[in-house]
């Protein structure tokens, strides 16, 4: 994510990687947040990837961990204690809003700049 503005994006995207990272820890976090979320409520593209292998495979029955990610370009933070329905109502409302304001991709959002 070079040359994103963090000023502007830091706490949405802070936000989705602690969320993420809460569900790798424990599992019955991504049902707690699983009715409200979907994959493209996510500003960032990698964490729209993550969100929904976390769902499949938790949907086939298959605990997951870090492993799952290992692939992942974008460097999980330390496992947090969090509140995972207050992280999700986070980033859906951050989806709802940039949808109020027209920007339906995550590089309108960013004024230009693109998430990798």
């Amino acid at each position: 994510m070079a040359g994103l503005d963090y000023e502007r994006h830091y706490g949405i995207l802070d936000a989705e990687r602690e969320l993420i990272a809460a569900i790798l820890e424990d599992n019955r976090a991504y049902r707690a947040v699983s009715h409200l979320l979907l994959p493209d409520h996510f500003l960032s593209p990698e964490h729209q990837r993550q969100f929904a292998a976390i769902g499949r495979a938790i949907e086939r029955g298959r605990p997951i961990d870090r492993s799952l990610l290992a692939a992942g370009s974008c460097p999980m933070v330390a496992l947090p204690r969090i509140d995972p329905l207050d992280y999700a109502l986070m980033i859906y409302g951050s989806h709802l809003g940039r949808e109020a304001v027209g920007a339906r991709s995550p590089a309108t959002a960013l004024d230009g700049i693109t998430l990798s």
